[in-house]
């Protein structure tokens, strides 16, 4: 037996998907788009404004957006297989001081791979991450 909804139905289970009846995002973020940026989350565009409203009052230098962070994967492991972190900001304060800074809510900082590879990164590159 299959459930078939209508439109108006889908749109009231799902109120996250849009108009093309897609299933909704794992964890029910909605993109949204900042100084024509898109992004994942509403949570991670209002981090992302903060850390500009930083930029612009002189406590940070700079944001990055999506740093990619090689955790390694084995010895023998090639480009493909090797496990890969990619941090949703970096910053560097007027010190020269380097943060990693994730937009995470409560239940997807319980995910296991992510638990995993922020481990790995404390290990490999001496790196705490900081949720916001």
């Amino acid at each position: 037996m299959s459930l078939r909804l209508s439109r108006e139905e889908f749109k009231a289970w799902f109120p996250g998907a849009d108009d093309g009846g897609r299933r909704p995002s794992k964890y029910r973020n909605r993109k949204t788009e900042v100084d024509g940026i898109l992004f994942d989350s509403m949570h991670e565009a209002e981090v992302y404004s903060q850390l500009m409203e930083l930029v612009r009052a002189g406590s940070l230098k700079c944001v990055l957006r999506q740093v990619k962070f090689d955790l390694g994967g084995g010895a023998n492991a090639s480009k493909e297989t090797r496990y890969r972190y990619i941090a949703d900001f970096v910053t560097i304060d007027s010190e020269m001081r380097v943060e990693v800074i994730d937009a995470k809510s409560e239940f997807t900082r319980q995910n296991r791979t992510y638990i995993n590879k922020k481990k790995q990164m404390l290990a490999e590159w001496g790196i705490e991450i900081r949720e916001v």
